[in-house]
């Protein structure tokens, strides 16, 4: 049956623990984050595909009320509704990012959460699913919004991928019809790629210094880094040869047309970050960066129109690869 999970510091309300036949997962009521994935390969190894920051038993960072929910506890996936930060939301990836869902119902293998957004917000609730698939190392969610009223807002998924150790390989397969760096400097001092360039290659991104790296050999590298592909069909894979697997990411193109990577390699020195995270986030995204004012904002977005729910569905996979 569905249990609860350990109870951590300062995490509001318990996590719930799935299992199915092919994997196991956490699922928690900040943010109704999947934590702790655990993916069972046809060969029997368990794969642990998503980052999990290494703070999450100190403390003194848990407990640091200055610091936002969703980074004391960072890692996992979780929904960003709206993603970013937005007039209307001054929660950096929204209300139900930093914020704590109820549990509307579970089951051996699937849970189902829930959170209102205040008064005033245009976005009235949300709703989450997130299910083990019998038979596949797979784990499917479901997120759907009701509007409060007519907006547009930028919307998006945020699972971190654990990144290789320095000296591994990572590939990225998928279709795109080309990307964007981040428009500004996206961590001043530690990044380097270069702004607002294009990307036609992840074997060839342009460095602020000139020429071009490889994502596989930036990943290796102490640095913060964001960037932007267009045209996703709606289907990547990130493949890990040396590990022997790939972590596969569907999801409906039409709600999410492009997405956004963020390569965290320990470059961030600030609390909570203090040089010790590495994740690659791979974001499915409806919305689009530009350069405002020397910084970098978000423009665009999903429309809603009130009291129109709009649901979207996404999974997350392993295979084997073969080979070293």
């Amino acid at each position: 049956m569905t249990t609860a999970g350990r109870q951590p510091a300062d995490l509001p309300g318990p996590a719930i623990r799935i299992a199915w036949d092919r994997g196991r997962a956490e699922t928690w009521p900040l943010g109704a984050t999947i934590h702790h994935l655990r993916l069972r390969l046809e060969d029997g190894r368990e794969i642990a595909p998503l980052a999990e920051a290494p703070w999450h038993d100190d403390p003194q960072t848990t407990g640091d009320g200055s610091i936002p929910a969703h980074l004391r506890w960072l890692g996992g996936e979780w929904a960003c509704v709206p993603f970013g930060r937005t007039q209307a939301d001054p929660v950096i990836h929204g209300f139900g990012t930093d914020n704590a869902w109820r549990l509307q119902d579970a089951a051996p293998h699937s849970t189902v959460w829930r959170i209102d957004y205040p008064a005033g917000h245009p976005i009235e609730w949300l709703e989450r699913t997130v299910a083990g698939v019998p038979g596949r190392a797979a784990v499917t969610c479901s997120l759907t919004a009701m509007p409060r009223r007519d907006c547009v807002l930028p919307v998006g998924l945020h699972p971190i991928a654990r990144l290789p150790e320095p000296n591994e390989a990572l590939r990225v397969q998928g279709a795109f019809s080309h990307g964007e760096t981040f428009p500004v400097i996206f961590e001043e001092g530690v990044s380097k790629l270069a702004a607002g360039r294009r990307v036609d290659s992840l074997d060839a991104l342009p460095l602020a210094e000139g020429g071009t790296l490889g994502l596989s050999a930036l990943c290796g590298q102490t640095t913060e880094e964001a960037f932007q592909l267009f045209g996703v069909a709606g289907r990547l894979r990130i493949e890990y040869p040396r590990q022997r697997y790939a972590l596969g990411l569907e999801w409906n193109a039409a709600d999410f047309p492009t997405c956004l990577f963020w390569l965290s390699a320990g470059g961030r020195s600030q609390k909570p970050w203090r040089g010790r995270f590495r994740g690659l986030g791979v974001e499915p995204l409806n919305a689009r960066f530009e350069a405002q004012g020397g910084q970098g904002a978000i423009a665009g977005g999903r429309r809603f129109r009130a009291g129109e729910i709009w649901t979207t569905s996404y999974t997350l996979s392993v295979e084997a690869l073969d080979g070293t």
